[in-house]
């Protein structure tokens, strides 16, 4: 089969640290390995070869054959891939982009001038992409609630999880825990994560600090909290493996690799019912049905301490279920698509 000439928007592929960076890598990684694939890394810089070493060591890549660097779309580009929430390469190749979640429809900004730079390029997206990748079947329902896309333009296609979180990782934990046991937040802290309510929550249920709470970001609200920043996917796994509870507050996930990479590990998980979570948690995980009140989070995770029979039968029906998905399904499945919308645009009737 001829070989497709691919170009990515990578501009965002070495710096971003959030699911969305970690998604972009695990496909480009698979795909650079492809003999059928020929890469161009798509960059807003006018000397795109000075970024060419860094954006070829995220995707394990260490000679050039196969991958090329730009700042504009060739013209042998037979499909542009945007993988960061929305279209930002313009070019007369058929477009197709992935969109992780909805939140600046769902969640809009309030200062107008945010709020258009954040919903613009999913609307460019929505009018002009051939095809549109979703986290989830909760993202592509939202995708047509919100921009009216035909569903023969969705397709929802599961996230995976990296071997590395598995059960029995060992890393060395925080001494400020002390041997204490703890409840593990990991990702971002915007609003829309909820991290506030777990923090009182917490405080609630734990006044003497008898378990910790454990955040892999710095939140200045929350001073009681220990902090594990920039730890190597080893380390987190291990954090993972070792929770009491590792918890997903947020009230509004695309998808939700939290869930995902801590059921991988064994850990038990307690998460917001709603958006996408319960898509990726099944009947492993233990939700809070209340996810913005803090009484129903202390009730929650006292329970759940409380159940250590629950908790054991999460810690081994856990990675049963995230072994369903694979970063490998995710980018056949992908590049069947992307392969698809490079063909020609099948005739319109007259």
């Amino acid at each position: 089969m001829q070989r497709l000439q691919l170009a990515v928007d990578a501009r965002d592929l070495v710096r971003d640290e959030r699911g969305i960076g970690t998604y972009a890598r695990a496909l480009l990684t698979r795909l650079a390995q492809r003999a059928d694939v020929r890469l161009t890394l798509l960059v807003r810089d006018p000397f795109p070869a000075r970024l060419a070493a860094g954006l070829l060591a995220a995707i394990g890549v260490s000679e050039t054959r196969q991958v090329r660097c730009d700042n504009r779309v060739p013209r042998d580009a037979g499909v542009v891939w945007h993988p960061w929430n929305g279209t930002f390469f313009a070019s007369a190749a058929p477009a197709v982009a992935t969109i992780h979640d909805i939140i600046p429809f769902a969640l809009p900004a309030a200062d107008a001038e945010r709020r258009r730079s954040q919903q613009e390029p999913i609307r460019r997206t929505a009018s002009t992409a051939r095809a549109i990748v979703c986290d989830s079947q909760f993202t592509a329902r939202e995708v047509q609630r919100y921009l009216d896309v035909a569903p023969h333009r969705l397709q929802a296609v599961s996230l995976g999880v990296d071997p590395v979180f598995a059960p029995g990782a060992r890393a060395a934990l925080p001494p400020e825990l002390g041997g204490r046991p703890y409840v593990l937040h990991v990702g971002a802290h915007d609003a829309h994560k909820n991290v506030l309510t777990l923090a009182e929550a917490h405080r609630r249920a734990f006044p003497r600090g008898e378990v910790a709470l454990v955040f892999t970001r710095a939140d200045p609200l929350v001073a009681d909290a220990i902090v594990c920043e920039r730890v190597s996917r080893a380390t987190l796994a291990a954090l993972y493996g070792s929770a009491a509870i590792v918890a997903v507050p947020s009230l509004y996930e695309g998808f939700g690799l939290p869930v995902l990479e801590a059921m991988a590990c064994g850990a038990p998980v307690l998460a917001a019912r709603g958006t996408a979570l319960p898509e990726v948690g099944g009947d492993v995980a233990a939700y809070v049905d209340e996810p913005r009140d803090p009484a129903a989070w202390q009730r929650a995770l006292l329970d759940l301490l409380a159940d250590p029979e629950r908790r054991a039968g999460m810690a081994h029906h856990g990675p049963l279920r995230a072994a369903t998905f694979s970063w490998d399904v995710c980018a056949e499945r992908t590049f069947a698509i992307l392969r698809a919308a490079a063909a020609p645009a099948p005739a319109r009737p007259t």
